[in-house]
């Protein structure tokens, strides 16, 4: 490629072949000075020091480089000054704002340490509820909140580099740099996770001070909000979506004016050869003739095999070659770049890499002019081949087949060296070989310690669909796909760990199952599947493992398919395709609650993370076996790094307390110059491995997926079944029938009333020998006489929802004091066997996907807790800190709950007071939730109080989804606005819309006939509103928290025209007579959504049905409705 100068940015000449479009894009490049900066000290740490680096990291420059290139590493403590975005803006619907310059005296006083996002400490922050991901404690918060910001930091230049060219690399930068070098613009890039160049040679003063000044707006700044997506670029996921800055290495580097600038080494296995592509550069006036030669040398680790300098990138080359390299001349012409060629018999001297024997070697490649030697590149590479046999892989000929791993890049605490080794030693153990990289190009020494320790490597872009946050009706964020997996393959193929590419992940089911197939789209995606394929294949030969990950084979596109989750099914039809296959994810380890596991292993599912992580287990082992069965060249569940083992409590001698930022692990003292991320610190449960961080802690802890996954990839194939144990207490004789109810209460009128919706109805015989007692507003102390006469002769008295307001009324009343505990829950657990609790099972004592979860906000504690039995508590594990959280919390929310101390939490107590029985209980008297209902009548029927039959509470949709009641008002004229269409205020029998008012209205055999039930006027044009509330007890618009999330519609037939408004955003209208289909599946959120259909009158009958109808029929049931919002 011909130089383009110090303001344009530098593409190699390879991947501007295939498309001229990244000749366009906005590139930049940096260079600092050396400053001598102390932290401020974290006073009172309680935590544990580590006194080694965190981050051991090989320079930029290898050594048998440093002959003719030489490189400062730019890292250390730059000035920051964040900037605040314009008070106007909306992101998403306004174009990105403008950097404004920086202002001379804003500058922070707080240094930022280089590599580091300016943000970092509020990634994966769950308000303080997960892991603790504070790794830079000094940090303002207010640096959180930045997305726009300028990072400024001098650099002094040796003299001596005069003459050879200065390149600005960085290893990645997120958002949109500016980049300015003495004040003048150097480059523009936009971009998250590769490494870039930029050519300061005209800017940079060698032998002076020099200033590096990078302004930086956030990535999401530029999103472009629609209706199918909003991102134009690549983000990946988690990680890549959160973060503004440096984050990775940034070096200023001296090379030659004539130089190699890459070497790409071919490895052909069955035909004994290297086949090497050297790409020369000349950035000189004039056509420089030159002569390659070199050498191939066995690699050589430094590191000691074990111990805390294990992670050492430290290496050397044998003192003799393997091979040599032959002779070879080419011509470069001035400002342009030329590939040569090289083609070495290996005469069988070379081992083979495999993941039993992963040999390395190291190419050096010398360029010369006449008899001076003007640079030296250096390249490692290991020799061995991927090949295809009709369905199967083959590593150097052999079969090979892959069990893997795959988990979501979390920043800090995976910036190490030291996470790689642990996390493929962790697999090892697990009997896997493999690792997809996923959702984002990982930083490349996840592939340098995958390629020294023999762990197979699919490597994945950020094309990360499972948001539904790419754009995909934008061109611009196509033709950014393009470039974006070019520079994978440039980046990683000299990596012979990597077996092949994934080029993106679960496009397809968000075109089809999210956005339905919008007209082309499909297409679109079809097209790119091949464009893809063809920039792997031309930009690298050597793999042809191309896949994408979900996306089965591109329908047809592709030469591999590989499926994501769909069960049994999809591994059949995979296995039928006559291709190398796979199953990149699988199982319901990352989503799967309670509820949903209890369905193949029981009751035992609810009792505890680690039951419910036994289920998990069982049918996770059970889709690995299938996959072995099939002989799958990939198999993989998701996974075991963050699924098979628990976040680790680093630092943190005491778990039964949250976390502080004195906990965790500190590493020394900031060193200036120094390559690899410094953080101050790690936090507790910020990550599943400990290489030797805590000395208290084992390498990892396990949870029972890990066990299910050792015993699949065992090569005897171990047999694995964990039997769930019992759940639920004996059944106990129950009490005889009562004679009669009294109930107590110092607001009698509305607890009876409660009673009375519970099926209670009480008497005033005097003879009554069950006593109900309000324990929100119990009754004078005068009613002690009556309680203890009743418990005297035999019978029984409960004290229902006692609430912490009176206990000191209600103690009056009771043998022995209790005292209510400020505590939640939204599930509970069996105590001793009572005949109060006959009936019940777990799963009916479990309400955590219930909206709201929280049922319960008191426990119990006290002396009559102490003498009494304890039939019901609340359960130890908190499964709203499960249930519908981010993956990057979740597990250390709910292994948190188990362990922090917390109230006691009884809740249904039962003691023997003279001849009769005393529960007390802080279940409320009556809930609108029908589960609530169930248990509230249970209890009572087993105290033997009669009920009478279950009360029809009239809610609009009946569990079948018939739509029965709803409330409507019109007619109105089509122009009238007197109904706000996206008012979250309830709408009200009786209230007044314009000149009308709101009524109910009763459907017969699931018709309205409108024109008997509306109000209003009844012009022949005229419109109607309806109106009804629907409750989901799980977010159905938001697609990370599971694959499988139910989808729920609604049938509409009317002869008006009909447009359904949800949450008051218009999602289906059909504005012709006979408005007769099915709406798009609705995206309720968790809890309350407001549905309004506007009816415009087309015919001289008005009639309307509706019906909801969902993927999952059992998911139907479990929706509430009502006239308002509650």
């Amino acid at each position: 490629m011909v130089h383009q100068g110090a303001r344009r940015t530098r593409k190699t000449q390879t991947i501007a072949k295939f498309f001229s479009s990244l000749r366009q894009q906005r590139w930049g490049f940096i260079a600092l000075t050396t400053m001598s900066l102390t932290m401020p000290a974290l006073s009172a740490q309680t935590g544990v020091h580590f006194n080694h680096e965190f981050a051991p990291t090989d320079s930029f420059v290898k050594g048998p480089e440093l002959e003719r290139r030489a490189d400062l590493c730019l890292n250390g403590m730059w000035e920051f000054q964040p900037v605040a975005l314009p008070l106007s803006f909306r992101e998403g619907i306004d174009p990105a704002p403008a950097l404004p310059s920086p202002d001379p005296t804003h500058w922070e006083k707080t240094r930022i340490r280089i590599p580091s996002p300016w943000n970092a400490n509020s990634f994966a922050n769950q308000e303080g509820q997960g892991g603790d991901f504070r790794n830079f404690p000094s940090y303002p918060a207010s640096w959180d909140k930045a997305e726009m910001g300028w990072l400024r930091r001098t650099v002094s230049v040796p003299g001596k580099w005069s003459g050879n060219r200065v390149l600005l690399h960085f290893a990645a930068a997120a958002g949109d740099l500016q980049i300015l070098v003495n004040g003048k613009p150097a480059a523009t890039k936009f971009d998250i996770f590769f490494p870039f160049d930029v050519d300061v040679t005209d800017l940079i003063k060698p032998g002076a001070v020099n200033e590096i000044l990078i302004g930086v707006r956030k990535a999401s700044l530029f999103d472009q909000k629609g209706k199918y997506g909003r991102r134009i670029y690549q983000a990946g996921s988690f990680w890549g979506q959160h973060v503004i800055g440096l984050w990775q290495d940034v070096d200023l580097v001296s090379v030659p004016g004539v130089r190699v600038s890459d070497v790409f080494v071919e490895p052909q296995v069955d035909h004994n050869l290297l086949l090497i592509k050297a790409t020369l550069r000349n950035d000189t006036d004039l056509d420089a003739p030159v002569t390659l030669d070199g050498d191939v040398r066995r690699w050589n680790s430094l590191a000691p095999a074990t111990g805390p300098d294990d992670a050492d990138a430290r290496w050397n080359l044998a003192a003799e070659p393997s091979l040599a390299v032959a002779l070879t001349t080419a011509t470069v012409p001035a400002h342009s770049t030329v590939t040569v060629e090289i083609r070495r018999p290996t005469e069988k001297k070379l081992s083979l890499w495999s993941p039993e024997s992963p040999t390395l070697y190291g190419m050096t490649i010398h360029l010369s002019q006449g008899n001076r030697v003007m640079d030296v590149k250096y390249q490692r590479f290991g020799w061995r081949q991927f090949q295809f046999k009709g369905s199967e892989l083959l590593l150097n000929g052999k079969s090979l087949q892959l069990r893997g791993d795959s988990w979501h890049f979390l920043g800090i605490p995976q910036m190490s060296r030291r996470y790689a080794r642990a996390w493929y030693a962790a697999m090892r153990s697990a009997n896997l070989n493999a690792v997809r990289l996923h959702a984002q190009p990982y930083p490349e020494f996840y592939l340098d310690v995958a390629d020294e320790m023999g762990i197979v490597v699919l490597d994945e872009t950020a094309i990360w669909a499972s948001d539904g946050g790419p754009k995909l009706d934008s061109p611009a964020f196509w033709e950014d796909t393009n470039s974006h997996v070019a520079e994978l393959v440039m980046r990683d193929r000299n990596h012979p760990a990597v077996m092949g590419w994934s080029v993106c992940n679960e496009m397809k089911p968000i075109v089809q199952s999210v956005f339905h197939n919008p007209p082309g789209m499909y297409d679109v995606l079809l097209e790119h599947y091949a464009l893809w394929r063809k920039i792997c294949e031309e930009l690298d030969p050597t793999r042809p493992w191309i896949s994408a990950d979900g996306d089965d084979d591109g329908n047809g596109r592709l030469p591999v398919y590989v499926v994501h989750y769909g069960g049994n099914p999809a591994i059949e039809r995979a296995a039928k395709t006559g291709k190398p296959w796979g199953v990149g994810e699988a199982g319901g380890a990352y989503y799967a609650t309670p509820e949903q596991v209890a369905k193949s292993y029981g009751d035992a599912a609810y009792a505890s993370f680690e039951q419910r992580g036994r289920g998990i287990a069982n049918d996770s082992f059970k889709t690995l076996a299938f996959e072995r069965k099939l002989h799958a060249d990939y198999q993989s569940v998701f996974n075991m790094v963050w699924y098979g083992l628990k976040p680790l409590p680093l630092g943190l001698r005491d778990t039964t307390r949250p976390p502080q930022v004195t906990d965790g692990i500190f590493f020394p003292d900031f060193v200036e110059g120094k390559p690899g991320v410094q953080p101050e610190r790690l936090g507790p449960y910020s990550t599943t491995l400990n290489p030797g961080y805590d000395p208290s802690l084992p390498a990892f802890q396990t949870l029972p997926l890990y066990d299910a996954i050792k015993a699949a990839g065992a090569d005897a194939h171990e047999d694995f079944f964990d039997a769930p144990p019992a759940t639920a207490p004996s059944q106990l004789p129950a009490e005889a029938k009562i004679s009669g109810v009294i109930l107590l209460s110092a607001t009698p009128s509305s607890f009876v009333a409660q009673m009375r919706q519970a099926g209670v109805l009480p008497s005033n015989e005097g003879n009554a020998n069950l006593v109900v007692i309000d324990g929100a507003n119990p009754p004078a102390a005068s009613a002690r006489g009556q309680i203890d006469d009743v418990l005297h002769k035999g019978g029984t008295v409960i004290v229902w929802g006692v609430d912490e307001k009176t206990n000191a009324t209600l103690n009056q009343l009771l043998p022995a004091e209790i005292t209510s505990t400020s505590r939640k829950s939204s599930s509970l657990v069996f105590g001793k066997p009572s005949s109060a609790t006959n009936g019940l099972t777990l799963a009916s004592l479990y309400f955590s996907e219930l909206s709201p979860p929280t049922f319960i906000t008191q426990g119990l504690s006290g002396p009559l807790v102490s003498q009494s039995d304890t039939l019901l508590s609340m359960c130890n594990t908190d499964w709203t800190k499960w249930n519908k959280q981010p993956e990057y919390a979740k597990t250390a929310m709910v292994l948190r709950s188990e362990r922090e101390t917390k109230p006691d939490g009884a809740v249904l107590i039962e003691d023997h007071v003279g001849n009769g029985h005393l529960l007390v209980t802080t279940l409320p008297a009556w809930s609108s939730q029908y589960k609530v209902q169930t248990l509230i009548r249970t209890i009572l029927e087993n105290l033997g109080a009669p009920l009478t039959k279950e009360v029809d509470l009239g809610q609009p949709f009946l569990t079948t989804g018939i739509l029965a009641r709803m409330l409507a008002v019109g007619h109105f004229a089509p122009s009238d606005k007197d109904v706000d269409l996206a008012s979250k205020e309830n709408f009200k029998e009786n209230d007044r819309a314009g000149t009308q008012r709101w009524v109910t209205l009763t459907a017969q055999d699931g018709t309205f006939d409108l024109d008997k039930n509306t109000s209003g006027s009844d012009p022949p044009s005229g419109v109607e509103y309806l109106s009804v509330w629907l409750e989901s007890p799980r977010p159905l618009d938001n697609l990370l928290l599971e694959p499988n999330v139910p989808r729920v519609s609604m049938d509409l037939e009317t002869s008006d025209g009909a447009e359904l408004f949800l949450n008051g955003t218009s999602v289906y209208n059909k504005a012709s007579a006979a408005a007769i289909g099915t709406t798009p599946p609705l995206a309720l959120v968790q809890g309350w959504n407001h549905i309004v259909v506007r009816l415009t009158r087309a015919g001289k009958t008005e009639t309307f049905a509706a019906r909801l109808v969902s993927s999952d029929p059992a998911f139907l049931p479990q929706l509430t409705s009502a006239f308002q919002r509650p």
